[in-house]
Formats: structure tokens, sequence, C-alpha cells
């Protein structure tokens, strides 16, 4: 049987690996901007790592707030599923292969929890 704080830590884990990764795009980004200042007026390439970047962190604090608020309510909110979803589908087209390979178990977890919940719930 599956620890019940396991979804919590992979969630947490792969929040902290979201925040790791976006300092690093937002940094490599600049330094890049910095290297091709000649033609930086013509391509936004900092603007597209600043922006891609804070997408990485914002889905790191969504990851926190459901390990951190959501998940520790009684029931499990029906939105949390499709949110993990689409962070699963982002990070797979961006190959953060450490976000898809801690998101997806993540989510099979919390999906087996809610089936469980609702099994509960008619008996």
């Amino acid at each position: 049987m599956l620890d019940k704080q396991w979804d919590k830590k992979i969630l947490i884990a792969c929040a902290t690996w979201q925040f790791i990764d976006g300092m690093i795009t937002i940094v490599l980004g600049f330094l890049n901007m910095m290297k091709m200042s000649d033609i930086s007026g013509t391509l936004p390439i900092s603007s597209f790592n600043g922006l891609v970047g804070t997408m990485f962190i914002l889905a790191g604090l969504t990851n926190l707030l459901i390990a951190h608020y959501f998940l520790s309510q009684k029931e499990i909110n029906k939105w949390i599923m499709p949110i993990l979803v689409i962070e699963i589908i982002i990070s797979y087209f961006c190959m953060d292969v450490i976000a898809v390979g801690t998101l997806v178990p993540a989510a099979i977890i919390i999906s087996l929890k809610k089936k469980r919940q609702r099994l509960a719930n008619t008996q």
C-alpha cells in the first residue's frame, strides 16, 4: 500500500524542479541576450526565455498550492486532475522530462485516491 503522502512528496519534488528549471531558463535567456546584443532588437530572445521561465515558475507554484492546500482537504477537488493533465501536456511539449516523470505518477496516485473516495461515498 502506498504511503498517504507520496502524491504530496512527488508534487513538491516537481515544484522544486520547476523552480530550478524556470530560473535556469531565465538566466540563460539573459546571458544569451548579452552575447547576441547586436541582433537583440530584431529577435525577442530574452522575452521568450523569460516567458517560458516564468511559466515554469508558475507551474511550480501551482503544484505547491495543490500539494499543500488541495490535497490536505477531506475530498479531492474535481479541478486538480485537469490542471495536472494540462501541465503534463505542456511539459511534454517543452521536453521537460523530469516534470513529466514526476507529474504522471502524481496524477495516477491522485486519480486512484479520487476513485477510492468516490467508491467510499457510494457505499
